[in-house]
């Protein structure tokens, strides 16, 4: 991981006094020509696939789109850039990009930049969107660590304690984190944001879509700074942190045995 739990205080600071909402679609081109261009370039230099699908998410013109029935909202908050979501959407609409379980692995690395130097990142994206990255890094992603770590916890304490792990553990991490149990967040934050509710099924009972769950993530992220010290704030980053360098860890090892596996 790029950003590392030691500069966790300084990384959090520049979040929290950022400039507030970025404008992501100035002195951009068409998509389309975006993609015509990459289907080029990919013909032309196809070991450079990751930085020519990173300068067109840089140039993209969209802060949101409507594929189909789906709504790929890649700017959160106009303050958190979801620069994978939109490399997944430019990847799967051109023919001469790599295999797809090659982008999708580079996608789902838990790695702030990409596997790209800082320097690098900035250069290729531009300044504002790897603005807006790094508070989707924070905002979203090591917020879902953090939630994880929490549960981990909670089931740990429960199993030291000689008790079996309840299905309530849930809206006690939420209880934790932000103060109420999650179906009420999730309410707070409807009201906030002028969302309809949804009672949704049994297996998502919140019933939102992943867009709509990762402005909901972003919301509590915002909601946990408000409410807490900045001493707090800080340790409970640092422990989502961490559950992604364990997530990465495992990433890794996962990917060294299969490829041992296809050499075998």
């Amino acid at each position: 991981m790029t950003t590392s739990p030691e500069n966790i205080d300084e990384a959090l600071a520049a979040e929290v006094q950022s400039d507030g909402p970025v404008d992501i679609t100035r002195a951009s081109r068409p998509a389309t020509e975006l993609l015509v261009e990459l289907e080029m370039n990919l013909i032309a230099r196809p070991d450079e696939w990751q930085q020519l699908v990173l300068e067109t998410v840089g140039q993209w013109p969209e802060a949101s789109e409507v594929i189909g029935d789906q709504t790929h909202q890649y700017l959160i908050g106009g303050e958190a850039f979801d620069w994978r979501l939109l490399a997944r959407r430019v990847l799967g609409s051109v023919e001469n990009g790599p295999p797809q379980d090659e982008w999708q692995q580079w996608l789902d690395t838990p790695d702030l930049f990409g596997g790209f130097s800082e320097p690098d990142f900035m250069r290729i994206l531009g300044v504002d969107k790897s603005r807006a990255s790094l508070s989707f890094f924070y905002g979203v992603t090591v917020e879902q660590g953090l939630i994880v770590a929490a549960r981990e916890e909670i089931v740990k304490r429960r199993v030291a304690s000689g008790r079996a792990p309840s299905d309530d553990r849930c809206d006690e991490v939420y209880h934790r984190l932000y103060g109420n149990d999650r179906a009420g967040l999730w309410d707070e934050f409807c009201s906030e944001s002028g969302l309809s509710e949804t009672s949704g099924s049994d297996l998502n009972p919140l019933g939102h879509s992943l867009g709509q769950g990762d402005e909901f993530t972003y919301w509590l992220f915002k909601r946990r700074m408000d409410r807490l010290d900045p001493a707090r704030v800080a340790s409970d980053t640092r422990k989502g942190l961490a559950q992604l360098e364990k997530m990465l860890r495992s990433h890794e090892k996962r990917a060294r045995l299969l490829r041992q596996a296809q050499l075998a």
